[in-house]
C-alpha cells in the first residue's frame, strides 16, 4: 500500500473491505496502466493526502465511516471536491443508487460486475473530467452574479466557489452557453456522457436536480418543459 501522494495522473484509490474485489480490480486496473492504492476502510483512506488521485472507487457499506460519508467529506474539501467518484457496491436498491448520484457520485456500479464494463466506465468518466479541465477556452461566462471561469473550471456565485462534478459541469456549460434554448434528455446525454450509450435518462434528471440545488437562487433559471427538455433561461 502506497502512503505517499500519487505523483502521476493515473492513480486510482479503491476503498473496500472485500479482498477478492480489490485484488481483482487492482490487477485489472494495473494491467491497464493505472497505479492503484487499496484501503479497507474510509478512516485509513481519509488519513492520506487524497488530492493527487485521478479517481476514487468505494463500496457503500464500509465498517464505521460509510461510503456516503466518505463522498460527503471529499466533496466538502476544496482539494478533493472535483475528484471523480464511483460507487461499486453490493447494495442495488434504486433508492440507494439515486441517493448516491444525488450526493455527487459520478457513477454507481452494482456487484457482481463485468470487468470490461467497469473499465469502460472508468475511462469514460476520466475522459469527461479531462475534457472539462483541459479543453476549455480562456474566458468567463457570466449571468448577474453567477460566473463560470472556463480557464480554471471554476463556478462562483457572488464570488463564492461552487463545487460541481465533471458531469454537472458539462451540463451547466452546455445550457449556460446556450441560454434561452431547450435541450432534450438525449441531447444532454450526448454532451455529458459522450460515447456512452447505456446512460439512463434518469441520470440527466438527477444531475439537473443536483445542479439546481447547488446553484441556489439561480437553480430557478434551469427550467424543464414537458416535451421540450431543459434549459437555462434568463
Amino acid at each position: 500500500m502506497n502512503n505517499d501522494l500519487p505523483s502521476d495522473t493515473t492513480s486510482i484509490l479503491l476503498v473496500d473491505s472485500d479482498r477478492n474485489i480489490t485484488t481483482l480490480l487492482h490487477d485489472c486496473l494495473a494491467a491497464e496502466g493505472y497505479t492503484v492504492d487499496v484501503y479497507t476502510c474510509a478512516e485509513d483512506a481519509l488519513r492520506q493526502p487524497l488530492e493527487g488521485y485521478r479517481m476514487i472507487i468505494s463500496e457503500v457499506n464500509l465498517a464505521e465511516i460509510s461510503g456516503f460519508e466518505l463522498l460527503e467529506r471529499l466533496k466538502d474539501a476544496p482539494l478533493t471536491a472535483n475528484i471523480p467518484f464511483i460507487f461499486c457496491s453490493e447494495e442495488d436498491s434504486e433508492s440507494t443508487v439515486i441517493d448516491a448520484l444525488n450526493a455527487g457520485a459520478d457513477d454507481y456500479i452494482v456487484k457482481p460486475f463485468s470487468l470490461r464494463t467497469m473499465i469502460a466506465r472508468i475511462k469514460s468518466i476520466m475522459r469527461r473530467h479531462s475534457n472539462v479541465i483541459m479543453k476549455m477556452p480562456s474566458a468567463t461566462l457570466e449571468y448577474k452574479t453567477l460566473a463560470v471561469n472556463l480557464e480554471n473550471n471554476a463556478v462562483t456565485i457572488n464570488g463564492t466557489p461552487i463545487s460541481l462534478t465533471p458531469t454537472e459541469m458539462q451540463i451547466l456549460l452546455h445550457i449556460f452557453r446556450n441560454r434561452n434554448k431547450l435541450f432534450n434528455r438525449e441531447e444532454i446525454q450526448r454532451v455529458a456522457w459522450p460515447g456512452q450509450a447505456d446512460v439512463s435518462p434518469r441520470a440527466v434528471d438527477v444531475n439537473i436536480s443536483r445542479l439546481r440545488k447547488k446553484l441556489g437562487d439561480y437553480g430557478a433559471n434551469i427550467v424543464s418543459r414537458t416535451g421540450f427538455g431543459y434549459g437555462f433561461m434568463e
